[in-house]
């Protein structure tokens, strides 16, 4: 058995990701770009291996020691969710010992970082400039370095990976054409306008002012100057084919059935769409329309646009 840079030359894997639930979608698409050539541990298809163990010793030891390749879709959550937390404690472990070069960071927020433990020196790979695909083939490079070998996808593996898609779009677009579709979808923005009221509520409470009303199928969050502007407005009842859920930010108040507009005329700050998809074929998200590898649960949708909203208060003036 050959070792590199202190580590064993024989790994289980050659990649693991390790993600936040909200980044499942980013990195599904890099596993299915190279798992027929590479070997891959992402744990919603390993579910079933794990069961029964002991859980945060068989990711310890995924992420610790026998993934030749460990790939990190960061944001500011991932290592404080219950697994990510264990998964960062492997990999800090095993960095100590044989250093970060196993590691392959890949920012996934708008504004690009990395974890304050890690090297400056360490680079990152930037999607905005890579994309995914440019992103998975870096992956691929970085196993090959590391001492891995990429087997060349066949073509019975190549028409897996197309039945797999093509698969997954004739349901996604019988999701959209369905009653249970719009049912679901339904539901969902009432989970989202539900959770928008109670993350209202949260932020009244340190202090901030906030103020959470509905009118037909407007939600509204309002923080002086600005005005948070929710809506979701299926035409049909079997169909959610073209429906987002809008999400707008204002200066000022606009023109809405049931409300007066600001004396002042409201300037759109910024505007925001999201689809409610189905995304795997046993999940279902909202999908941001700007960045369709972003995927949020309803209340993970209303934590990210009061986010948003006290991000942009901060910097509007209120003259």
């Amino acid at each position: 058995m050959s070792y590199i840079g202190g580590m064993k030359n024989e790994f289980d894997y050659d990649v693991a990701f390790s993600f936040t639930a909200q980044d499942e979608a980013l990195a599904t698409q890099l596993n299915d770009l190279v798992s027929d050539r590479l070997k891959t541990f992402i744990y919603s298809e390993q579910q079933k291996a794990l069961a029964g163990t002991d859980g945060q010793t068989a990711f310890s030891d995924v992420y610790g020691k026998m993934a030749r390749i460990v790939v990190i879709l960061y944001r500011k959550e991932w290592g404080q969710t219950r697994w990510t937390g264990v998964e960062m404690n492997a990999i800090r472990t095993r960095a100590f010992e044989h250093g970060f070069d196993f590691t392959v960071f890949i920012p996934v927020e708008p504004s690009p970082s990395t974890p304050a433990w890690l090297p400056p020196t360490r680079l990152y790979v930037g999607l905005e400039r890579w994309g995914v695909e440019g992103a998975a083939a870096v992956i691929e490079q970085r196993v090959i370095d590391a001492g891995g070998v990429s087997q060349p996808e066949s073509v019975a593996e190549r028409a897996a990976r197309l039945k797999r898609a093509t698969d997954l779009k004739n349901a996604q677009h019988q999701f959209e054409r369905s009653q249970e579709g719009t049912a679901l979808a339904n539901g969902a923005y009432e989970e989202f306008s539900d959770k928008l009221s109670a993350g209202t509520k949260t932020v009244q409470a340190s202090g901030v002012k906030l103020e959470y009303k509905t009118s037909q199928h407007f939600r509204i969050v309002t923080c002086y100057p600005v005005n948070l502007i929710c809506s979701w407005y299926p035409h049909y009842t079997n169909s959610i084919e073209n429906i987002d859920l809008h999400a707008t930010f204002y200066k000022g108040f606009p023109a809405l059935p049931g409300f007066y507009p600001s004396f002042n005329k409201a300037v759109q700050l910024r505007a925001m769409k999201f689809k409610y998809a189905l995304v795997r074929m046993d999940q279902r998200a909202y999908v941001s329309k700007s960045a369709p590898v972003k995927e949020f649960t309803p209340e993970k949708l209303a934590e990210h646009l009061l986010s948003q909203l006290m991000d942009i208060v901060e910097r509007t003036p209120r003259d």
